[in-house]
């Protein structure tokens, strides 16, 4: 029988294979909602943080798990800054948009990963996008930017500097000791 998959064990596995080999692995989660992911990072070892601009799901987080999250918003001109200082770290190895970035339009998107990008300190970008329209465009009460990958991708990486991924796929990341660039 096979292993079953368990995406915050590959998650956390890419994140060593790129992090400085004296310390944990620094992961940051935008769009964490109730922090599943940063419980399954932490659980492997990673050093895990996330935020989301919605309260209401940060409230639903396990209480112990708050600690590790804030409330913010991906297109914040001074967001590295902000979760250096509430997390107390330095920088981040892998920076994850977890299905949030059909929430901003490809112009918003564009800027903010671009900022992020040129950050010092911030290593690989690695994003999990929606093919599906989320409930709230479903039912109109938002407006929502559905795209494949690829069609994010040349939007918003031309130079194809990150990970992009279907958010109901696999994240079947670049083996250790390859450059993530290379990988497509």
């Amino acid at each position: 029988m096979g292993e079953r998959y368990d995406e915050a064990r590959e998650l956390a596995s890419f994140a060593g294979t790129v992090a400085a080999a004296d310390r944990d692995p620094v992961v940051v989660i935008a769009g964490c909602g109730a922090g599943a992911t940063i419980e399954g990072l932490r659980e492997h070892g990673v050093a895990a943080y996330g935020f989301d601009t919605s309260r209401s799901a940060l409230d639903a987080m396990d209480e112990a798990t708050q600690e590790w999250a804030i409330e913010a918003d991906l297109r914040d001109d001074d967001l590295v800054a902000s979760l250096r200082e509430a997390f107390g770290i330095d920088g981040i190895d892998v920076f994850v948009t977890e299905c949030v970035l059909s929430f901003l339009t490809l112009e918003e998107a564009t800027a903010a990963l671009a900022r992020i990008r040129e950050t010092d300190g911030v290593g690989v970008l690695a994003h999990k996008v929606r093919i599906d329209p989320p409930i709230a465009a479903q039912n109109g009460d938002i407006d929502a930017t559905i795209l494949p990958p690829t069609e994010w991708q040349a939007a918003c990486d031309p130079a194809d500097a990150d990970i992009w991924r279907d958010g109901l796929e696999r994240w079947e990341l670049p083996p250790s000791g390859t450059d993530p660039a290379d990988e497509t």
